[in-house]
C-alpha cells in the first residue's frame, strides 16, 4: 500500500466495507496475521517489523521480517524471508547493519568455524537457545542496510535470542540457554530420559559477539538466569533483570535488578531486590535507569526512574495516571515515551526524566489505539509504533512533526468484514460505588432502544485490561460475536490494569467478591440502558476469565450458557500443580500452608451444587500454567451432579492456543454453544 494519512484510509475502508461487508467467521479470526517488533532505522527512513502468519495442518505460525518506507515509496514488502523463521530484528546504531535471529538453513552448520573461536567458553560449548523451544535452532545473522546477502555469524548448538547492539556498533549481545551435555543427548537417544524436577537447570546466559574478530565470549559464567537486559552507552555495564533459576515463577516474580560488569560478568551493584516485569533501560546518556519493582503485596509492579549518580528515585505512577506498559527513551535522554492503559483505552505519554511528570501526546489517540512496540530515529524526530483500531489489527504507524501516518496494511481482508461499533463505558460497582471501566462492542446495524443477546467476556490475568481497538483475535474475539449479532461487554473489574497499581491489587484475597460485583454491575447497566436482553445473556473467559466464568455460574443463574476456558476452578489444587507456584497464588491469598480456608472459600468447585447453567469447558492439553486437571475438576463435578456440560481438550496446546485448526474449532464450538442455548 501507499503512504497514506489516516482520514483518507478510513474513508477508503468505509466505502469498501459498505460494498462487500460479510459476517465474520472463526476461520477469519484464526487467519489474521500479527505484526510486532517495529524498529525504525537510525536515519528514520525505514521501519522493519515482524509478520506472524498462521499455518495450516498443525504447523507453527511462520515469522518473517518486513520493511516499510517512512517516505512514501516503495510499498511495504518482505525484507528478510527464508524457509525458516526470521525474527528479533535490531538496527546497528551506526545504521550499517540489521541483525536478526533466524532458523533458516545455515551454511556454517557443521563447519566448526564459529565454535573454534569461542572465548572463555570451554565448559559452555553445548548451549541451547532462549525460552521458546521452536527457536532452539535460531542463529545470529546480519544484513547490510545498504543491500546485499544476509550473513550468518553463529553456528551454535541451540540458538540465540534477545539481541542488543553496543552503542558503538562493534558488538552484539545475545542470550542462550544451556543445552544438554553430550552424555545427556546420548542417554535420551537410548530412552534414558527421566526428568528430575528442579534439578540440572538450563540457565539463560549472556554472551557478547565481536564483529571484527568473529569471536564470542560468555559474560555470565555463574549460575543466574538472564531474564532481560540493556547495555550501558559506554559499554562497561549491563543492567539486567536476573532470577535464581529459569523456573517461570522465578522469572516473573523472584527476580532482581543488578548492574553487571560487561568484562567480568560479576555483579557490580544491586539496584532492586524485588524486580517487577519491565526491562531495565539505560537512558542514552547513561545517567538514568528505568526499571520496575514489585509492590509490597507482590501482585503488581511500579516503575522507578533512578539517577545512577545520586541514587534519587522517582515512582512514575505517582504522577502518571493509569498502567504503564512498554517504555522507550528519547535520544536526548530528557524524557521517555510510555504506552499507558487509562480506564479502557490506551494513551502515549511523554514522561519528563527530571520530574516524572507525564504529558499525553494528543497526536496519537483514537481511532488509532497505541500499542507497546515503538522506537525513535536517532535524532528523535520520528517515532515508529504499532497501532490498531476497531476496524483494523495492528499495523506500523509513524509520528513525524506532530502528524501520524499509517505505513502498512497487513490484513486488507478485514475491510470486507461486517464489523460493529464500540464504546468505552463506565459504571459504578454495587459493591462500594467504585468506578469501573470497560468496552461495549455493538453489532452492525445496531438500533438504539432494541435489546440484543449479550456476551460478557472476562479477560485473563487478573491483571490485564480490555481497551478500545481491535478485538478480532483468538483470545479476544468480540469482533466475531458482534458480527454474529451479539452485544459484547468487555469489563475491567478491580484487579485489572487501567486505574493504577492500587486498583490492580483490588481483588487481593477477594477473587469472586468485588470483581464479581463489578462485572454484574456492568451487565445491570447495559440492561438499564435498554441494550442487553436480560433473557439472552451468556458469559465466558480464559484463564482468570475462566475462573470468573466458573465463579459466576456457581453464584447466579442469570446466564443461559457459559464457557470456562483454561479456568482456575480449585485454588488449592492449582497452587500445587501450576508452573507459577508459589508466588502467584501466594501473593493473592497468602501462604499455602496456613490459608487453606481462604483458598477453598474462593474456589468455584466448592459451589458446584449451585450451578444449573450449561457449561462448556475448553483446555489445552499441554497447559502448564493452568493444568487441564482444573478443567477436569469442574467438568467431572458437574457430570456427577448430572448437570449439562461438555469438555474439549486440545492436544499440544499450551495456555494460549497457536494451532490454527484448534483456534477455528474452539471458536466454532463456542459460537455454537452460545447460539444453541439462546434459541
Amino acid at each position: 500500500m501507499r503512504f497514506v494519512l489516516l482520514p483518507a484510509l478510513l474513508m477508503a475502508t468505509t466505502g469498501l466495507m459498505a460494498q462487500t461487508a460479510r459476517t465474520v467467521t472463526p476461520a477469519d479470526i484464526a487467519g489474521v496475521r500479527a505484526v510486532s517488533d517495529a524498529k525504525i532505522s537510525p536515519d528514520g527512513r525505514h521501519v522493519v517489523y515482524v509478520v506472524r502468519t498462521p499455518s495450516d495442518s498443525g504447523a507453527a505460525p511462520s515469522r518473517h521480517i518486513w520493511i516499510a518506507s517512512t517516505e512514501g515509496t516503495p510499498e511495504a514488502h518482505p525484507y528478510v524471508l527464508s524457509s525458516g523463521d526470521d525474527f528479533d530484528p535490531v538496527w546497528s546504531p551506526d545504521g550499517r547493519w540489521l541483525a536478526f535471529a533466524s532458523t533458516r538453513k545455515n551454511p556454517l552448520a557443521g563447519t566448526g568455524d564459529f565454535a573454534a573461536k569461542l572465548v572463555d567458553a570451554d565448559k559452555r560449548t553445548d548451549l541451547k537457545s532462549a525460552k521458546d523451544a521452536k527457536d532452539e535452532n535460531a542463529q545470529l545473522w546480519i544484513l547490510p542496510a545498504a543491500g546485499g546477502e544476509a550473513q550468518p555469524l553463529t553456528d551454535l548448538p541451540g540458538g540465540v535470542s534477545h539481541l542488543v547492539w553496543s552503542a558503538d556498533s562493534r558488538f552484539l549481545a545475545f542470550v542462550r540457554r544451556d543445552a544438554d551435555s553430550p552424555k545427556e543427548r546420548e542417554d535420551k537417544q537410548k530412552k534414558i530420559d527421566q526428568e528430575a524436577y528442579e534439578e540440572n537447570y538450563k540457565f539463560d546466559r549472556l554472551w557478547v559477539y565481536e564483529l571484527a574478530t568473529r569471536q564470542a565470549r560468555l559474560v555470565t559464567q555463574h549460575d543466574v538466569n538472564i531474564d532481560d537486559y540493556s547495555w550501558s552507552p559506554d559499554g562497561h555495564q549491563f543492567a539486567v533483570r536476573i532470577s535464581p533459576t529459569p523456573r517461570i515463577d522465578d522469572y516473573w516474580r523472584v527476580s532482581t535488578v543488578v548492574l553487571l560488569d560487561a568484562a567480568t560478568g560479576k555483579v557490580a551493584r544491586v539496584l532492586e531486590e524485588h524486580s517487577g516485569y519491565a526491562t531495565p533501560r539505560f537512558s542514552p546518556d547513561g545517567k538514568h535507569l528505568l526499571y520496575s519493582r514489585m509492590r509490597p503485596l507482590r501482585i503488581t509492579d511500579e516503575h522507578v526512574l533512578l539517577d545512577l549518580s545520586t541514587g534519587k528515585t522517582i515512582v512514575i505512577e505517582e504522577a502518571v495516571k493509569g498502567t504503564l506498559e512498554e517504555t522507550a527513551w528519547a535520544p536526548d535522554s530528557r524524557s521517555f515515551l510510555a504506552a499507558v492503559i487509562v480506564g479502557a483505552h490506551t494513551a502515549a505519554v511523554k514522561v519528563d526524566a527530571v520530574t516524572g511528570a507525564g504529558q499525553t501526546l494528543d497526536a496519537i489517540k483514537d481511532p488509532s489505539a497505541w500499542d507497546a512496540s515503538f522506537s525513535f530515529s536517532a535524532d528523535g524526530s520520528k517515532i515508529a509504533y504499532l497501532s490498531n483500531a476497531q476496524t483494523s489489527p495492528n499495523d506500523v504507524w509513524l509520528l513525524n512533526a506532530g502528524k501520524i501516518a499509517r505505513l502498512t496494511e497487513t490484513n486488507p481482508q478485514v475491510a470486507q468484514w461486517k464489523l460493529g461499533t464500540e464504546r468505552e463505558i463506565s459504571w459504578k460497582s454495587s459493591k462500594d460505588g467504585k468506578l469501573i471501566y470497560g468496552v461495549v462492542v455493538l453489532p452492525p446495524d445496531y438500533t438504539p432502544g432494541k435489546r440484543y443477546k449479550t456476551l460478557v467476556h472476562v479477560h485473563g490475568g487478573p491483571e490485564e485490561a480490555w481497551t478500545s481497538g481491535w478485538h478480532g483475535e483468538w483470545y479476544d474475539y468480540a469482533a466475531l460475536f458482534s458480527s454474529q449479532g451479539y452485544v459484547v461487554l468487555l469489563p475491567n473489574p478491580r484487579g485489572s490494569d487501567g486505574q493504577g497499581p492500587a486498583f490492580a491489587e483490588g481483588n487481593w484475597k477477594d477473587w469472586g467478591g468485588g470483581d464479581f460485583a463489578d462485572v454484574q454491575s456492568g451487565v445491570d447497566a447495559l440492561i438499564a440502558q435498554g441494550i442487553a436482553d436480560p433473557d439472552k445473556m451468556v458469559i465466558g473467559g480464559w484463564s482468570f476469565g475462566g475462573f470468573m466464568s466458573a465463579w459466576t455460574v456457581t453464584h447466579t443463574n442469570r446466564y443461559k450458557a457459559a464457557m470456562v476456558g483454561a479456568g482456575v476452578t480449585d485454588l488449592y489444587s492449582m497452587a500445587t500443580t501450576t508452573d507459577i507456584a508459589p508466588s502467584f497464588e501466594g501473593g493473592y491469598f497468602g501462604p499455602y500452608a496456613t490459608s487453606r480456608k481462604l483458598y477453598d472459600e474462593h474456589s468455584p468447585v466448592r459451589f458446584l451444587d449451585q450451578c444449573v447453567t450449561p457449561v462448556l469447558v475448553l483446555h489445552g492439553g499441554a497447559d502448564k500454567r493452568v493444568p487441564p486437571s482444573q478443567g477436569q475438576e469442574f467438568y467431572y463435578g458437574l457430570r456427577f451432579l448430572n448437570r449439562e456440560t461438555k469438555m474439549v481438550v486440545y492436544p499440544r496446546e499450551p495456555h494460549i492456543f497457536s494451532e490454527r485448526e484448534h483456534q477455528i474449532d474452539s471458536l466454532t464450538r463456542l459460537l455454537d454453544w452460545y447460539d444453541s442455548h439462546l434459541k
